[in-house]
């Protein structure tokens, strides 16, 4: 039985008995042997995209997991010679998948069997092999016996054993997991206590952010320069990170944030591919499942009507915003700036309680201002409100405003109640809710922003009705 979550990790932090983190098995291997695949199987999850075309994987991901009721870390990395992908792109790829290798307790190398052994693979063993590592050899894709038999020619890379498994279709999974483990057991961080939890539940209280935006605005930069690590690959490659990478960041005496670099979101007529209308789809789901999306545009561009459409998404999917502008070092001249603000300001107008920071992540200029402005937003887009104080703000509102008359019905509200946060949702009791004009609704909703003292977040209104007394 394996089980999974995200999980914290730095592949650069030292395992000591004061700090022991779960041993790590990275996996490698060309690309298309089925790393993700055989990460989504044992991790349990989904996350890795998994597809026929070569190096699809570009970042490395790292799961935790729980395999024979122990916990250790899954790491599914980029293929460390990825040819076909777009020039310059290959060695970032290596250089991060090396880096996963050197961290590893174990390294498991994956072959395709059918294929057998090509020159990618002799030249990924003889890279992999001076690290000193312990190796395991995984064939893959055995999904038949005359899959099986083509064993034979991968012997010639001087292995004592390679395990045969069809990570699609689930076979060998138990031996290889026991393999696993057994050569991990001189790990000295792993753990084997019965009364310790396997899989400890995420943080109930953690801040979401989904960092999103055009391809080739900074994103993965922004990232890097957040978390200090060069986690996710950096090029100037459109459409780099294809995949949704989760990092949880741990602050002494304030909560964890989750934050998700997401795949660059296209127009739809540029998402022909499968491959990037599957990347689409995730990040929009990482904008679903966060609390603060901070969009990511390009200031030495400006605002573009693809970034008009993703802060659309922010206010329709009601999640609290901030907008950025990355490679600010390169508005030089005032009307530069006058341009990019007056630009920002028409985009957002329909959500005038999203802040706006303009930074590098080149530079590194305001990315320290980033973390506190994120605990403002988060602070607003989670308050909870007495019912007392709430209907005084509403009495406030309607002495200052007498709500309308429609349709010859004198509209009144009588009360109202606090029912959810993320965001703040607010239930309001009337004699006549569907007659109540849009224009009044965003009157409500200003006014509450403003007395309640909560600048930074949308606000959702519910309207029931009351029995009306005749």
């Amino acid at each position: 039985m394996t089980n999974s979550k995200e999980h914290t990790y730095n592949l650069d932090e030292e395992k000591t008995s004061r700090n022991p983190i779960r041993p790590l098995v990275v996996l490698v291997g060309r690309p298309n042997v089925g790393k993700s695949t055989l990460f989504n199987r044992l991790t349990r999850s989904r996350d890795a995209l998994v597809d026929p075309t070569p190096g699809l994987t570009r970042d490395v991901r790292i799961k935790n997991a729980v395999v024979n009721g122990h916990q250790i870390l899954i790491a599914d990395t980029g293929g460390i010679e990825e040819q076909d992908l777009e020039e310059g792109l290959s060695g970032l790829v290596s250089k991060a998948s090396l880096k996963a290798a050197k961290s590893a307790d174990l390294i498991i190398i994956l072959f395709d069997i059918r294929q057998g052994l090509t020159a990618q693979d002799i030249e990924i063993v003889e890279t992999i092999r001076p690290l000193g590592k312990p190796l395991m050899f995984v064939a893959n894709k055995a999904d038949t016996s005359k899959d099986k038999a083509l064993i034979g020619e991968l012997y010639e890379i001087g292995a004592e054993e390679i395990i045969p498994i069809s990570a699609e279709h689930g076979r060998g999974i138990d031996e290889l997991e026991d393999k696993i483990i057994n050569s991990l057991k001189t790990a000295p961080c792993l753990s084997s206590s019965d009364s310790e939890i396997l899989v400890q539940p995420e943080p109930e209280d953690i801040i979401r952010v989904a960092i999103v935006g055009r391809p080739n605005v900074g994103k993965s930069s922004l990232f890097n320069a957040l978390t200090g690590e060069e986690r996710v690959v950096v090029s100037d490659v459109p459409g780099t990170t294809r995949d949704v990478v989760d990092t949880i960041i741990e602050r002494p005496g304030k909560l964890p944030i989750l934050l998700a670099d997401t795949a660059g979101i296209r127009r739809k007529s540029k998402t022909k591919q499968r491959i990037e209308k599957f990347s689409v789809l995730k990040a929009l789901e990482a904008i679903k499942r966060s609390h603060i999306c901070i969009v990511v545009m390009d200031a030495s561009l400006g605002v573009t009507d693809q970034d008009k459409k993703l802060i659309g998404y922010t206010e329709e999917f009601s999640k609290a915003c901030i907008t950025l502008y990355n490679k600010w070092d390169l508005v030089t001249t005032p009307d530069m700036v006058r341009l990019r603000t007056d630009e920002l300001k028409l985009s957002k107008r329909f959500i005038p309680y999203s802040p706006h920071i303009n930074c590098s992540a080149k530079t590194g200029r305001k990315i320290k201002s980033i973390w506190p402005l994120i605990d403002r937003v988060y602070e607003d887009y989670s308050k909870k409100i007495s019912t007392g104080r709430l209907n005084r703000a509403l009495q406030e509102a309607l002495n200052r405003r007498t709500p309308p008359i429609s349709k010859g019905h004198q509209i009144k509200m009588y009360y109202t109640t606090q029912t959810g946060t993320c965001p703040p949702t607010f239930l309001i009791f009337a004699n006549y809710p569907d007659k109540i004009p849009n224009q009044y609704k965003r009157f409500l909703i200003n006014h509450f922003r403003n007395v309640l003292e909560m600048p930074n977040t949308p606000i959702k209104l519910i309207f029931r009705e009351r029995d009306r007394r005749k």
